[in-house]
């Protein structure tokens, strides 16, 4: 399994974008390349990204634009933009879409680098399970992969940290103390109703009903104890592909 992250950078300077692949491709990363905001905006009808550094000032299309374009067709696109100019006008329209960043050109690698990795990973994702085991284990091969992990063993724990804390992603035990996974899930998406719920259990056909209503309430798929945890990380690394067809909980 490829778990380079993939970027992709669009800018019309030729020079420009063929150092910037260079230095990325050098630094570990899977690199596309776009010379236009058009080109980019075809490229993710084919595919998503796990960031997108973009020039907002470029020929038919400026970078503004293609990520208007791009939020329509994957709104949790993360994408970066680029600028040498002061274009005030630009830069609050993609401040008022939701633009990730915008940096100012010239820009340190190192800097650059860093933001990559912080954008792609943003928000954490929220581990609940009473069994510290379990928590720990998955922890690890996440944090491995590059991921911030908060981990909970209850449903109210988990409850409070979301409060504090937007997750992008839980991995919720359907048999919790107290209030139970589903409970959990449903609490979670009151609070924020983006996250995205992966269920995890041990007893098949005793929580069949509760994955059923997990299910119903937009659970992602359910993973069955005891699973490898690196089947953990590519499922999430397949989530921010956009790879991920919604399985029901009953299916492997």
């Amino acid at each position: 399994m490829d778990d380079k992250l993939t970027i992709l950078v669009v800018d019309d300077n030729q020079d420009l974008l063929e150092t910037f692949a260079m230095i990325l491709k050098r630094r570990g990363y899977n690199v596309q390349t776009a010379v236009d905001g058009l080109s980019a905006v075809n490229k993710f009808k084919e595919q998503s990204f796990d960031v997108t550094l973009m020039d907002i000032v470029m020929p038919e299309m400026n970078g503004v634009d293609a990520f208007k374009k791009i939020k329509e067709m994957q709104p949790e696109a993360p994408i970066i933009l680029m600028t040498a100019y002061s274009d005030e006008e630009l830069i609050q329209s993609a401040k008022n879409e939701g633009v990730c960043q915008i940096i100012h050109k010239p820009i340190r690698i190192d800097q650059l680098i860093e933001l990559i990795n912080e954008t792609a990973g943003s928000q954490p994702i929220l581990v609940v399970d009473d069994d510290a085991d379990i928590c720990e284990t998955l922890t690890k091969i996440l944090e491995l992969h590059g991921y911030d992990v908060l981990t909970a063993g209850s449903g109210e724990e988990a409850v409070a940290m979301s409060k504090r804390k937007t997750c992008q992603i839980a991995f919720i035990d359907v048999k919790l103390p107290n209030i139970d996974g589903l409970e959990t899930l449903l609490r979670l998406k009151e609070i924020n109703p983006d996250i995205l719920i992966i269920m995890m259990t041990g007893f098949r056909n005793e929580v069949k009903e509760a994955l059923e209503k997990a299910e119903a309430a937009s659970a992602i798929t359910c993973l069955y104890k005891p699973f490898d945890p690196a089947d953990a990380a590519a499922l999430v690394k397949n989530i921010f592909k956009g790879k991920h067809h919604n399985r029901k909980p009953d299916e492997k």
